[in-house]
């Protein structure tokens, strides 16, 4: 192990054998006073729970990195959720899908197909992009 590098695990089991020794060592008609030896503890205890936290936070932020690396680096799979989520906000609404007079009616499905996002109207699926107008009920668009 070179002079830079820290393994907190021996850092650990050495100041336990440290600690170890001066008890073991210590002059018997002058022992170690009690708030010396808790605080020793309290210390030691202390370093502990920041080294925990520490290795929490490396790994906190891997999978931020990883999170962060997803959305910005795969655009494809963060615009097919956005469509998705389109699509669900027309999940009971009536929508008009085409020119035509009978090119209307009310969402009742969606679902993924090959990179795009169909809604089903009636007894077909529509592409999403094809909806033209939407409208809470029925009546707003001629229904």
């Amino acid at each position: 192990m070179s002079s830079s590098t820290f393994d907190p695990v021996v850092g650990q089991n050495q100041y336990l054998r440290l600690f170890a020794a001066q008890l073991q060592h210590q002059d018997p008609l002058e022992p170690t006073k009690q708030e010396d030896f808790l605080a020793q503890l309290a210390q030691f205890s202390s370093v502990e729970s920041l080294q925990n936290m520490n290795s929490q936070f490396a790994g906190l932020s891997s999978q931020l990195n990883t999170l962060i690396g997803v959305t910005q680096g795969n655009n494809s799979s963060s615009a097919a959720l956005q469509s998705l989520n389109a699509g669900a906000g027309l999940l009971g609404k009536s929508v008009r899908y085409g020119s035509g007079s009978q090119d209307v009616g009310v969402v009742d499905q969606i679902k993924p197909d090959n990179g795009s996002i169909l809604v089903r109207i009636g007894d077909q699926f529509v592409p999403i992009a094809s909806i033209v107008s939407v409208a809470d009920n029925a009546g707003a668009l001629g229904l």
